[in-house]
């Protein structure tokens, strides 16, 4: 899937499904800006550390090329200048993963209001921060593809009880809402809005959560060979091909596209 000549902006890069995106992107030529709270490089870092330096280093050899900037999605200031410059200094954008994310864990009854309001913020206003600031390159080039990185746990009727996650499952149920406004919103300009759900792969994030994971060995290895072909299949979508779709990884190839 030639992305060739195409820029993408990938949140929450630095580890796990975020740099399994930016890798696949990069893999098929686009150019990628990768972002995360922490660039990472420091004198005693190690090779195989999770760190955006690293990634660079891991996308070398790729056909595009991979750039990298601090961003905390908490901060909307930082989400404008990630959005901002990277149009600034490549002239269009044309792919916006959405992926960072705050997976927390909490007792149902025992959240705090400051942890509420900070998984919403980074979950939820995050991305649309993101959308606010990309939609308008978007709308001139009319053309674009924002993918919306969800989870099962946010589905109307979870097929699965997520003890614990009642938080996190809030704020993806609102990111697939978001998804379903802005693209009705965007349609007319030929952007596509689709989520996609990757499912429970083994990344770090998703062990802490889920620590039975790498005992089981039942759920995905982290990798851009398994995780890239659905995202790269929406990154080439349009607003006449595919939009508003929540979409799961494990059916790619099956059920759709």
């Amino acid at each position: 899937m030639d992305l060739s000549g195409k820029v993408a902006i990938v949140t929450g890069a630095s580890a796990g499904i975020g740099r399994a995106y930016a890798l696949a992107l990069a893999g098929a030529g686009a150019t990628v800006v990768a972002a995360a709270r922490r660039l990472g490089g420091g004198e005693d870092e190690a090779p195989d550390a999770n760190t955006l330096t690293t990634l660079v280093k891991a996308g070398a050899r790729l056909p595009g090329r991979i750039y990298v900037q601090a961003c905390d999605m908490e901060l909307e200031v930082d989400v404008v200048r990630l959005i901002d410059q990277a149009a600034a200094n490549f002239g269009r954008i044309d792919v916006l993963v959405n992926n960072a994310a705050a997976l927390w864990k909490f007792d149902t009854l025992n959240i705090t209001g400051e942890a509420w309001d900070r998984l919403m913020t980074t979950n939820v206003r995050g991305p649309y921060v993101a959308i606010r600031q990309a939609a308008p390159h978007m709308m001139r080039q009319r053309s674009g593809s924002i993918i919306n990185i969800t989870a099962g746990v946010g589905d109307l009727t979870p097929k699965s009880n997520y003890p614990g996650f009642l938080a996190y499952g809030v704020s993806k149920a609102a990111l697939n809402r978001l998804s379903y406004f802005m693209a009705a919103e965007l349609k007319a300009y030929g952007i596509a809005v689709n989520c996609l759900s990757p499912g429970v792969v083994l990344s770090e994030s998703a062990l802490a959560a889920y620590p039975e994971a790498a005992k089981a060995g039942t759920h995905k290895p982290c990798t851009p060979e398994l995780l890239g072909p659905a995202l790269l299949y929406l990154a080439r979508q349009t607003a006449a091909t595919m939009t508003a779709q929540i979409l799961h990884t494990d059916e790619f190839g099956k059920s759709w596209p």
